[in-house]
């Protein structure tokens, strides 16, 4: 007994680190991270807290890491074809960054990352054609491209009417479709930047949510930012899930826009997603509270200065309508005024 004892402890050492792993490690456990829109500015720098955001991320150990787009400034308001230079330092020195995670990043682009043809090449230089499917452990992944992605003979630049995201494609319907059908894994998750689901009559569902409606879809995730940064809904069993993270927003953009003052008052976050056999549970993790200086009374102050003082909105309506009135009044007296003068005096023919 103490022989084959002493055979299978030597068998055991000499087959590596996954024979060793921790107690209660499973093939299908395992823990993914969502982050999105963690670009810099347009002076070309990371994003201001960005070591906050790896930090936190880092130090729970995912075994997965999906950026949802818009993860550089990119040259999106620039004139004419992108610099490819310029394009991949951006990209550079965010890779640079990312190292400090120590797991495996997989990403999808927004509007900053692909929008004409010299970002569309350089990504694909880099990251690869989308869509994409990426299976890991009893889970697949599908990484897909929610915005303008340019042909040949397109436009220089993205049209503006694609900032919120662009219906998939024949070809990514059908990329969607066939992954279904043929997956065998217990769980599946979809990846892109934009929420193409926000508005009820999107294009989304009628022609993608129908497709993943009874299969093993559990989740979709976007990272745009806006109209808040952090949202979630679920249908028919599929979550579908916003995260995003605020970049530097002036002070003058805050005083002078509401969406913008409703939007920056709300935490930056990401979400950890733990997978265990058939349980898939998702946290919403927060960043930025103590290190931004956001929430505040000061910065608080400071943005409200120039707005309007709460209530300002109804007492300027009665003023407004008080004012119209008296202008009516006042046209009316002058027309009846004008009107006898204009009157022949008795006896003069009309």
């Amino acid at each position: 007994m103490t022989r084959w004892l002493a055979l299978a402890l030597l068998l055991a050492a000499a087959a590596g680190p996954e024979a060793a792993a921790a107690p209660g490690a499973s093939e299908d456990s395992f823990r993914f991270a969502v982050i999105g829109h963690i670009r810099g500015d347009r002076n070309g720098e990371l994003l201001g807290h960005l070591d906050e955001v790896l930090t936190e991320v880092g130090r729970l150990e995912p075994d997965l890491v999906f950026l949802a787009g818009d993860l550089i400034w990119g040259d999106v308001h620039g004139e004419g074809d992108s610099d490819p230079a310029l394009i991949r330092g951006d990209w550079e020195l965010l890779d640079g960054a990312l190292e400090a995670l120590g797991s495996p990043v997989h990403r999808v682009p927004g509007n900053h990352d692909v929008n004409d043809r010299t970002t569309r090449d350089v990504w694909l230089e880099r990251y690869g054609p989308l869509p994409r499917m990426l299976r890991f452990r009893n889970a697949r992944f599908l990484l897909l491209r929610s915005g303008f992605w340019p042909a040949d003979d397109d436009p220089a630049k993205n049209p503006w009417q694609y900032v919120r995201g662009k219906p998939l494609d024949a070809q990514q319907l059908d990329f969607v479709r066939s992954e279904l059908e043929h997956s065998g894994e217990e769980h599946v998750f979809i990846l892109m930047h934009h929420m193409l689901w926000w508005d009820e009559d999107a294009p989304w569902w009628t022609e993608v949510h129908p497709l993943l409606r009874g299969t093993h879809v559990r989740a979709v995730f976007a990272g745009d930012y806006g109209p808040m940064k952090f949202s979630h809904q679920r249908r028919d069993g599929i979550d579908y899930l916003q995260t995003s993270i605020e970049g530097d927003v002036g002070l003058e953009m805050l005083q002078a826009r509401e969406s913008s003052r409703l939007l920056s008052a709300q935490l930056d976050n990401f979400l950890l997603v733990s997978v265990s056999g058939p349980k898939v549970r998702t946290e919403v993790r927060t960043l930025g509270a103590f290190s931004t200086g956001k929430f505040s009374p000061d910065h608080w102050r400071a943005v409200q200065r120039g707005t309007p003082p709460a209530g300002a909105g109804k007492r300027d309506g009665p003023a407004l309508a008080g004012l119209l009135l008296a202008f009516a009044a006042g046209a009316g007296l002058c027309w009846i005024w004008r009107s006898r003068a204009a009157r022949p005096e008795s006896g003069e023919p009309r």
